[in-house]
C-alpha cells in the first residue's frame, strides 16, 4: 500500500468534516468523518487539530502514514481571506513537526471552491451553493475560476438559510406591528419556540445568538403547505440565486448550453424551494442544463490535491 501514491481531500464545515484518501488513479480507499474544521467557528488551532486528526484516521485505515501523502487539500467553510488559509496550513504544517513527520504538500482552498470541482468532475459549469450562506461559483473551459455572492450574512447571502429565516422574522415582525401579514409563521414560529412577544424575538436575536438560518425549514415547510407569504420569500431567494447565476453564465457562453447544478443542503434535493429555484433558472436562462452532481464536495478536493500532485 506503501508504495502507491496517496492524496487526500477534506471537505470541512463547522459541524463537521469528510477526509477522502485516494490513489494517484482516483480510487477512494478511505473515507472518514471527523470534526468541524472552519477557523471562524472553532477557531485557528482547533480546527488545525481536528483536521489533522482525520488525516490520521484515513491514514489507520489503509496502513500509511500522514507523510506518505503526496498531496492534502483541504476545503474549509470560512478560508475565503489568504489569512485564514495561511494560518490554518501553517498550524497544521505544526501539528506534523511536533510528531516527528515530514510536512507534505498542504494547499486549502473554500469549501465553494472543491464543491465545484466535485460537481462536475473537474469540468467546466456552474454551481449554485445555499446552506446556511451561498455563493455562486462557476468554472470555465480554460479552467478560470468566476464567483458572485458569498459576501456573508450581513453584506450578503441572499438565497441563503440566513436569508430567508431572517425574512421570516421580518414578516413576523411586520404582523406583530400591523404593518404587514405573516401567513402561517407566526403560528408555527410561536408553537415550535415559544414566541408569543416581541420582546422574546429580540431576545433570541440579539442576545442568546438565535440560529437564524434554522428557520429556513420552517418556510419551507410552510411553503409546501400552501402558504402564500412563505411561498413568496422563496420566490424572492431565488430571484437573487438565478441573478447571481446569470452574471456568471453570460461570461461561459450565450450560444451554448452551460452546465448548473444546485447544492447545499436547501436545494440539493428535491425540496419546494429546489422545485421553485429550478423553475426560475429554465425562464430566466434558457440556456442552462441543470444536471445532478457528479461527486461530492470532499471527492472535489481529492480531484484537486490529484491536480497539484501532477502539476508539481
Amino acid at each position: 500500500m506503501s508504495r502507491r501514491l496517496l492524496v487526500l481531500g477534506v471537505d470541512g464545515g463547522g459541524t463537521k468534516s469528510i477526509g477522502l484518501i485516494s490513489d494517484d488513479l482516483g480510487n477512494i480507499l478511505a473515507r472518514r468523518m471527523g470534526e468541524a474544521a472552519n477557523a471562524n467557528v472553532v477557531g485557528v488551532d482547533t480546527a488545525a487539530k481536528n483536521l489533522f486528526q482525520l488525516i490520521n484516521m484515513c491514514c489507520e485505515d489503509i496502513r500509511c502514514r500522514p507523510d506518505e501523502l503526496r498531496s492534502i487539500l483541504f476545503g474549509l467553510a470560512g478560508a475565503g481571506r489568504e489569512e485564514n488559509r495561511r494560518r490554518v496550513q501553517e498550524a497544521v504544517e505544526t501539528l506534523f513537526e511536533n510528531e516527528g513527520l515530514k510536512v507534505r504538500p498542504i494547499s486549502i482552498e473554500t469549501d465553494a471552491r472543491v464543491a465545484l470541482e466535485g460537481a462536475f468532475g473537474s469540468g467546466p459549469g456552474v454551481a449554485i451553493i445555499a446552506g446556511t450562506g451561498s455563493i455562486v461559483i462557476g468554472k470555465t473551459q480554460r479552467g478560470d475560476v468566476l464567483t458572485v455572492g458569498g459576501w456573508g450574512r450581513l453584506l450578503g447571502d441572499e438565497g441563503s438559510g440566513y436569508y430567508i429565516g431572517r425574512e421570516a422574522l421580518k414578516a413576523v415582525m411586520l404582523h406583530y406591528e400591523c404593518r404587514g401579514d405573516s401567513g402561517k409563521l407566526r403560528e408555527l414560529l410561536t408553537h415550535k419556540y415559544n414566541w408569543s412577544s416581541r420582546e422574546q424575538i429580540i431576545g433570541a436575536v440579539y442576545q442568546e445568538n438565535f440560529d437564524v438560518a434554522s428557520l429556513a425549514p420552517v418556510v419551507l415547510e410552510a411553503a409546501a403547505d400552501h402558504d402564500v407569504v412563505s411561498q413568496n420569500i422563496l420566490q424572492s431567494a431565488a430571484t437573487h440565486l438565478v441573478e447571481q447565476a446569470r452574471v456568471i453564465v453570460m461570461q461561459l457562453g450565450i450560444l451554448r448550453k452551460v452546465f448548473v447544478a444546485m447544492c447545499g443542503s436547501l436545494i440539493d434535493h428535491d425540496t419546494v424551494y429546489a422545485n421553485v429555484l429550478h423553475i426560475k433558472l429554465l425562464k430566466m436562462l434558457p440556456q442552462v442544463d441543470i444536471r445532478p452532481v457528479v461527486h461530492s464536495p470532499a471527492h472535489g478536493a481529492v480531484l484537486m490535491a490529484l491536480e497539484k500532485f501532477k502539476k508539481s
